[in-house]
């Protein structure tokens, strides 16, 4: 009897032991999720491109820069799950949040915690870039509180993208330039374009095509200015890639273009670097297309 009490006694423990492994794995997952950690290398290609239009190639400051933007922009994905609750419980119930893998409450303290290093990296880095990070906060907030039927929040989204290159650019760099100007409108008409197709997930077509042009002006853009030669072998992978990405919208088939318009952020950075002679950087950007590209495959982007 003493021996089968302790076998059960084994069984339940294993038990308990699977399940507290397998909370973890699943809490784990859901962070993970909610900070849609497979877009984080095209902030970090950002970091680069702002940089290479400051002047700046490989810098000291460059690794505290890329972290604090990714935790900005991680905090900013956390929050947009918060605000987005009533939404998801009814369309996407196997989000982090309302399927109760994480607390809302844990999600608004890691994003308040990732809001305030992030800022706090910044002020050690440059002045000018702490105060950028911080109207980047304010413009993350706002579109996430104000993102749901909101006309102007695709706009409001590809801001706070553009920001990045212009906090990156001000960690090093106070000389504002036109080429900067250029950089953050291109990467305004790219986000906003991709941020109005993701609008059209859940429908069999899209109801409008001017998304569709906004992501063709960068390729206009950068057809426009970067001068013949090996330049132009990125132009015509970065244009591959987005027309690929159209057609499968074309068919309906909207969430894998998602996919593939969010990793070719890292391609429209590539072509930045390159124009602006970050050569190496180059090569680090087409490393983070590959990451997030198989980063996506087990997190979703959106």
């Amino acid at each position: 009897m003493g021996s089968i009490s302790n076998l059960h006694s084994q069984s339940a423990h294993s038990v308990l032991i699977v399940d507290s492994a397998s909370h973890a794995t699943r809490l784990f997952r859901g962070h993970l999720a909610l900070a849609r950690i497979s877009n984080a290398p095209t902030v970090v290609t950002n970091v680069l491109a702002g940089a290479a239009v400051a002047g700046a190639t490989w810098h000291v400051h460059m690794l505290p820069v890329a972290f604090a933007m990714v935790l900005l922009y991680t905090a900013g994905m956390y929050l947009n799950d918060v605000f987005d609750l009533d939404h998801d419980r009814i369309e996407r119930p196997e989000r982090p949040l309302p399927s109760g893998v994480v607390r809302p409450k844990t999600a608004v303290v890691v994003s308040v915690v990732l809001f305030v290093i992030g800022a706090g990296l910044l002020a050690v880095v440059s002045q000018a870039a702490f105060v950028s990070g911080l109207v980047l906060v304010g413009l993350i907030v706002l579109y996430d509180a104000w993102h749901k039927g909101n006309p102007v929040g695709p706009v409001l989204m590809a801001s706070t993208r553009a920001l990045v290159y212009v906090t990156s650019f001000l960690a090093f760099s106070s000389a504002i330039n036109n080429v900067l100007f250029w950089v953050g409108a291109m990467a305004i008409f790219y986000v906003a374009g991709l941020t109005a197709v993701a609008r059209h997930e859940a429908r069999p077509r899209m109801s409008t095509w001017w998304p569709v042009a906004c992501l063709l002006v960068p390729l206009a853009w950068f057809a426009w200015t970067l001068p013949l030669g090996w330049s132009w072998v990125l132009l015509a992978v970065f244009a591959v890639w987005v027309v690929h990405a159209l057609v499968l919208v074309h068919r309906g088939i909207v969430g894998p273009a998602i996919v593939r318009l969010i990793v070719g952020i890292a391609l429209f950075d590539a072509l930045i670097l390159v124009a602006n002679g970050f050569h190496t950087g180059v090569i680090a950007a087409f490393g983070a297309f590959c990451l997030a590209l198989l980063l996506q495959r087990n997190i979703k982007g959106t």
